[in-house]
């Protein structure tokens, strides 16, 4: 097996002080480097820079579950077997990391998240959704209408092979047009609610809409 790549895992210390610093970026927008870029970082794995916040969660393919409830008329509960066996989809889009760094042209493979979203039929209500993580931190939110493009899927492939471990086994949200902090990894849970909820990153500065060229990140 290959080495277990380095990651960048924010503490404590470092989570205050990139606060911070995303104030501070906030203010002078491009005049600094952007705040995750002033912390050591993790190796490039396959030309994608390994990020955590909390750790690596394990993934067990018999117990895992995806919930989908809150504001829907039928919630649902998905195995991993059951997410494998619904139609899939490929997608080549352009990966950047709000640091700058880019994948040109990553083939993820998935379900389409709009497909699930309306299985289990929003109410008139709903308007956003809710992504939580098994790592127990992580969070991520888009509206209904972010989420309906074809090309948003929920990955459990990457460039021909099953998710890593690192990359968000076994799922992760695939949102082309926007930074990868949006690309919620190791996703378990998305709930349909009333209203967008800022996730984890975006509580702390970041624009909930994270489109590429038209938000505060590079």
């Amino acid at each position: 097996m290959p080495p277990r790549p380095q990651t960048f895992k924010v503490g404590r210390a470092a989570f205050l002080g990139l606060s911070g610093l995303t104030g501070a970026a906030l203010l002078l927008g491009n005049r600094i480097p952007n705040a995750f870029s002033l912390l050591s970082g993790g190796t490039n794995v396959n030309g994608f820079t390994i990020y955590t916040i909390a750790g690596f969660p394990t993934f067990d393919p018999a117990t895992y579950r995806l919930k989908i409830d809150g504001l829907v008329a039928k919630p649902r509960e998905y195995t991993y077997a059951d997410l494998l066996a619904l139609p899939s989809v490929s997608e080549v889009r352009y990966y950047q990391c709000v640091t700058g760094w880019v994948v040109p042209r990553p083939r993820w493979h998935g379900v389409r998240l709009w497909d699930l979203i309306q299985a289990a039929k929003p109410t008139a209500a709903a308007r956003a959704l809710r992504f939580t993580c098994m790592d127990g931190a992580y969070s991520e939110s888009l509206t209904l209408d972010q989420a309906k493009p074809l090309d948003v899927l929920l990955a459990y492939g990457l460039n021909g092979k099953p998710l890593s471990r690192d990359q968000g086994q076994p799922l992760r949200l695939v949102v082309p047009g926007m930074y990868g902090y949006k690309f919620a990894k190791w996703v378990n849970h998305i709930e349909v609610i009333d209203r967008v909820v800022p996730g984890y990153w975006e509580q702390n500065g970041y624009d909930i809409n994270a489109y590429i060229g038209r938000s505060n990140g590079l």
